[in-house]
């Protein structure tokens, strides 16, 4: 089965970006007794056989005949959390009709490059703990980290190829890239203080949402979907992502390391440039706002100090939220044309209702 070359265009930072008219938000919220952890459970009941496969034959693919990396492979096994890009690609499999053997292999692929691309993270970040565990390379060595990131990479190219088509293939190793451009990148934004919004929502539409649209893409295409469709279904868990990272900035200020599992309160420390701090520095009228950005650059320490206490007094909480909720909003948006003109069975109407309720939840996670 092999897929128009359209459907492997990288999609434009105009396609995620906030038009400059306001778009309606009042989309529905979940349950406030509902954890993130609850809502997604909830949302996956409909696949839980075929997560249940993925996750047996992922058991199956993370060995090695070496017990230095095999023993590295059983600890990294389940830094995935709770399986978001499987959970997108199955069920935008189910949506387009049903999920498949082929499903589940490319839900393998996704879930691979996200996992190495986390080891890397947390190298990049000098993060200590993941998921509530030491990170990769605190538990063993910066090296290890690095090269089972790579081994983790390169056998997801090797799963993606597996089949008879080359359009997993091209469609993981575009979305690896676009990956890879937007870390490299972040790390050029590094004290970067006037980076604007959006400036910073292009990385994140490539760092974070990347991974994302394609888990939906290659989930549509393995259910032969309709070319529009796929881009749309990219386009999904393109803004998705965005609005994942966008509450991801928010918790890293404002969220409670117990409760996420991860290092908290990084970014700032380590002079990355997020939502809420690029969304105050620019707030702050000239040429108070330039002041400000000379002092990060010669006294970063008194700067600092100074943009933390505007910070306690500003709406960039709110603000944040605001907009992590937009692209969860433009996300829902997106599904609901890609399925305007099918009539629905009942089991592609749970996906689409699962779809939804996955991103209202990545806007909400409290736990």
């Amino acid at each position: 089965m092999e897929l128009a070359t359209a459907s492997l265009r990288t999609p434009s930072i105009e396609s995620v970006n906030p038009p400059t008219v306001p778009v309606e938000r009042s989309i529905p919220t979940i349950s406030p007794a509902d954890s993130y952890k609850q809502a997604f459970a909830r949302a996956c009941k409909s696949i839980a056989p075929r997560l249940e496969q993925f996750e047996a034959q992922l058991a199956k693919e993370l060995t090695s005949s070496s017990p230095n990396v095999a023993e590295v492979l059983q600890y990294v096994s389940h830094l995935g959390g709770k399986r978001l890009r499987p959970a997108l690609t199955l069920l935008a499999a189910e949506l387009f009709g049903s999920s498949t053997d082929e499903s589940v292999r490319l839900a393998m692929v996704v879930e691979l490059v996200h996992t190495a691309t986390l080891i890397h993270d947390d190298i990049l970040d000098v993060a200590e703990f993941r998921r509530h565990q030491p990170t990769v390379h605190i538990r063993w060595d910066v090296p290890t980290s690095i090269l089972i990131g790579d081994w983790l990479f390169t056998h997801a190219y090797e799963l993606a190829n597996a089949g008879d088509s080359t359009v997993p293939g091209r469609l993981i190793a575009n979305a690896a890239k676009r990956v890879c451009e937007g870390e490299i990148d972040q790390n050029h934004s590094i004290a970067n203080w006037a980076l604007s919004e959006p400036q910073y929502i292009d990385l994140l539409a490539r760092k974070t949402g990347a991974l994302c649209g394609v888990s939906c893409s290659m989930g549509a295409w393995s259910a032969s979907a309709p070319l529009a469709a796929i881009d749309l279904m990219q386009s999904f868990g393109e803004k998705l992502g965005i609005a994942f990272q966008i509450f991801d900035d928010w918790l890293d200020i404002w969220g409670e390391s117990e409760k996420s599992g991860k290092t908290l309160g990084t970014d700032f420390d380590h002079n990355k440039p997020t939502l809420p701090w690029i969304y105050l520095l620019s707030t702050i009228p000239s040429p108070d706002r330039q002041t400000l950005l000379n002092a990060l650059e010669n006294n970063p320490s008194s700067a600092k100090a100074e943009l933390r206490n505007r910070l306690a007094s500003s709406n960039a909480s709110e603000y944040t939220l605001e907009q992590a909720k937009y692209y969860a909003a433009a996300a829902i948006a997106d599904l609901k044309q890609a399925t305007c003109n099918a009539s629905l069975r009942t089991s592609q109407s749970e996906a689409l209702y699962a779809l939804e309720q996955i991103a209202l939840a990545s806007v909400d996670r409290r736990g």
